[in-house]
């Protein structure tokens, strides 16, 4: 199949998504991604259509939509590191929210889906590691594609409201678990 953006993909039938060809993201340290479309058979051609417009914003992200969620990174950096310190654990140190890109080790695959409930929009998931949390990880959404409307340790939620079930949090990009 061809879906706009990607080009040709191959579809997993075990998990019944389209994977695509490692595609360039400039913004994210011009890394490639595998892009994974989960739940394209289903949608209806709106849908697709805003699939497909999900895709394009997040090859084109730009690099500002990164640097405006450096606070909301930070906090989930401190929020652990407070836990890791009253556990008597080591803990990593960044002094600014400017240096947490420093500790971030992005993935290699971008999940694009459909939220399953609250706006249904499509959103772009990526499971990055970072040195603060080796077990949790760190979690970026994109509505969209185009702006980060999530981030935290990785639960596989596109939304604060989805993970906490609390409708309020919906525009919240991070939401402490303490």
């Amino acid at each position: 199949m061809n879906i706009p953006g990607l080009g040709l993909v191959e579809k997993d039938d075990e998990n019944g998504w389209y994977i695509s060809q490692p595609i360039l993201i400039p913004a994210l340290q011009e890394q490639e991604y595998e892009f994974l479309l989960e739940g394209y058979d289903e949608a209806d051609e709106a849908s697709k259509a805003d699939f497909h417009d999900a895709i394009a914003n997040f090859i084109k992200l730009d690099p500002a939509v990164l640097v405006k969620a450096e606070a909301d990174i930070f906090a989930y950096y401190q929020d652990v590191a407070n836990y890791r310190k009253s556990e008597k654990l080591d803990v990593v140190q960044i002094a600014q929210p400017a240096d947490v890109w420093q500790h971030i080790q992005y993935g290699y695959e971008a999940l694009v889906c459909q939220r399953p409930g609250g706006d249904k929009t499509i959103y772009v998931s990526l499971e990055c590691d970072c040195d603060w949390d080796e077990e949790n990880g760190l979690q970026l959404v994109f509505r969209n594609g185009a702006e980060i409307s999530k981030l935290g340790p990785f639960d596989d939620y596109l939304s604060n409201a989805d993970a906490f079930g609390e409708a309020s949090l919906d525009k919240v990009v991070y939401q402490s678990r303490g």
